[in-house]
């Protein structure tokens, strides 16, 4: 009993691993209690309650857990080099609370990793928690719809104190909602919808289900009409083999043609119209706003927010070292963010540097770049994790800790030298 009460909670942990748009306290407690700080602490609790029970701690190291162990090594510098900064940081008390929380989800995120490589079943596990996750998500992108149409929008901050504040969307594109699920954040959505691509393509089969599946998370990452989602998607395919498999099919090729054939005709024909649908929702004007760099633009304050970083961190020899302490950046960046303590350098790797230093910065470096060099199959996950973090920062949910134990537990690569010959060599 106590076993299908982990496994569901361990479902449900999967599922809902981004869901902070529902707090289990109402918004009346400290903080914001989501189904999946709530379900995954159960599931430590719980397995720990068994081995107690069976009257012994041992614990059977599974072969893919064993090779997960330069992961726990470099993750506990990480960590320590990371308390050391934010204690000889400006602001030590500020930051010990989101490194705290930090150190939580990074250690929930490898233990379910552990939990899924060790299951008998892995495939039926991410299948029905990927199923249950779009169907929440579906259930939440229908209520941010509804609500919308009722002129209900959200703030990020607010606590949900009303039915329609839980699935008001947060943010619009064109006067339409941005809708993002479960998720406060479109971004955030658009993040772990493909992190659950990479899940059902390292443990799902081939099957029209799991296709279905990744045919609606794509449909999701569409909705959520984000730049760096998209961005991360692409990555995520780009540095595919199937991907690049199944272009080279003719099925692929002839459907690739027609396509571009129907386009094309399509935009001979209606250009008039085309033209001035473009002007009307002033695209090119959105497109320069995103891409110039100039003052007061989109693309402007991104380059103002990274330049900020690097002189921040380049400020003296104990910042370049140290930084100026976790979570440290809503100090320095009040011009740009008011009160908020959200506010942040928009880039995941001028973070590392400005808040943590240097040492910090080259091992969260080590963290994520080495299962591309290292790990057979896990350029795909850790590339789209690169992407996406070029513009924003993920290392605060625990889906990112998740995939990126997955990546290191992976079979290792096989390195290839040319044979040299023995004669070849003496005569050279």
């Amino acid at each position: 009993m106590l076993r299908k009460f982990e496994y569901f909670c361990l479902i449900g942990s999967l599922a809902l691993i981004g869901a902070d748009r529902i707090d289990l306290l109402g918004g009346h407690g400290p903080l914001r209690l989501t189904p999946f700080l709530f379900c995954a602490s159960l599931i430590v609790l719980m397995h720990l309650v068994e081995m107690g029970l069976r009257g012994r701690f041992q614990v059977t190291i599974h072969p893919t857990v064993r090779r997960q162990v330069p992961f726990l090594i470099v993750l506990a510098l990480f960590l320590f080099t990371a308390f050391t900064s934010t204690i000889l940081g400006e602001d030590p008390q500020r930051g010990l609370m989101p490194l705290c929380d930090l150190v939580l989800l990074a250690v929930l995120g490898y233990f379910l990793s552990v939990r899924i490589v060790s299951d008998p079943a892995p495939q039926e596990l991410v299948v029905r928690s990927v199923t249950f996750a779009l169907t929440v998500y579906l259930l939440f992108c229908l209520g941010g719809a509804l609500a919308w149409s009722h002129g209900a929008m959200r703030v990020e901050e607010e606590a949900s104190s009303s039915v329609e504040s839980i699935f008001a969307p947060t943010a619009t594109f064109f006067g339409l909602p941005r809708l993002s699920g479960f998720c406060l954040d479109a971004n955030r959505a658009g993040f772990i919808l493909v992190m659950y691509l990479a899940l059902l393509d390292r443990f799902a089969a081939d099957t029209r289900y799991s296709r279905f599946l990744r045919f609606a998370t794509a449909c999701f990452i569409l909705l959520t009409v984000s730049r760096s989602a998209m961005l991360c998607w692409i990555a995520y395919h780009l540095f595919s083999r199937g991907f690049w498999r199944r272009l080279r099919t003719p099925r692929a090729g002839f459907a690739g043609a027609v396509l571009a054939a129907v386009c094309l005709l399509v935009s001979v024909v209606y250009q008039k119209e085309i033209g001035g649908l473009l002007d009307l929702w002033q695209v090119s004007d959105m497109v320069s706003d995103r891409l110039s760099g100039e003052q007061g633009t989109s693309g402007g304050d991104h380059i103002q927010l990274i330049q900020r970083g690097l002189k921040t961190w380049s400020t003296s020899p104990h910042t370049i070292v140290a930084g100026i302490g976790f979570a440290g950046a809503p100090r320095v960046l009040g011009d740009f963010f008011g009160d908020s303590k959200y506010g942040n350098f928009h880039s995941l790797y001028v973070s590392m540097l400005a808040e943590l230093g240097l040492p910090s910065f080259l091992l969260f470096m080590i963290l994520l770049g080495y299962p591309i060099i290292g790990r057979k199959g896990a350029a795909p996950c850790v590339a789209a994790i690169l992407f996406f973090n070029v513009a924003l920062q993920s290392y605060m949910e625990p889906i990112f800790w998740l995939v990126l134990a997955l990546a290191w537990s992976l079979d290792l690569k096989s390195l290839r030298f040319p044979n040299l010959r023995l004669g070849s060599v003496a005569s050279s």
